[in-house]
C-alpha cells in the first residue's frame, strides 16, 4: 500500500505533521559558516564571567545562572575551556565540581 498524503501534510518521523505545525517546529538558532549551531555566549564571555565573580572558584551552575545558558552546556564549554588550559578544576565531592582561573606563572 502506498500512502499519499495530501499536499499539505508532510511526513515528518513518523507521524503526519500539517505543514503549517511544522513551520513552528523549525530552529530559528542562527549556524555557522560549517552549518553548526553559532555559539550564543562565547568563551570570553564565560571566562569573563569567571574573572569578575566575587568567588575564587565556580560551579558550572554559577556560569550556567551567570551567562544564561543550560547548566550541561556551561559544564560542557568549561571541560573543553580545561582542556585548552584556561580553566582549572577540582571535585570537592563525587558531584560537585569547581573551576576556576589559573594563576599567571
Amino acid at each position: 500500500m502506498v500512502l499519499n498524503p495530501p499536499a499539505y501534510y508532510v511526513v515528518y518521523g513518523f507521524k503526519m505533521v500539517d505543514s503549517e505545525l511544522m513551520g513552528t517546529m523549525t530552529d530559528e538558532r542562527k549556524r555557522d559558516t560549517r552549518g553548526q549551531y553559532a555559539k550564543e555566549t562565547t568563551d570570553d564571555d564565560i571566562l569573563a564571567a569567571i574573572r569578575e565573580s566575587e568567588f575564587p572558584a565556580v560551579t558550572a551552575r554559577w556560569v550556567a545562572d551567570t551567562v544564561e545558558m543550560e547548566r550541561p552546556s556551561a559544564h560542557r564549554r568549561l571541560e573543553v575551556l580545561h582542556e585548552d588550559g584556561e580553566v582549572e578544576r577540582g571535585k570537592l565531592s563525587p558531584r560537585v565540581v569547581i573551576w576556576w582561573i589559573p594563576e599567571n606563572e
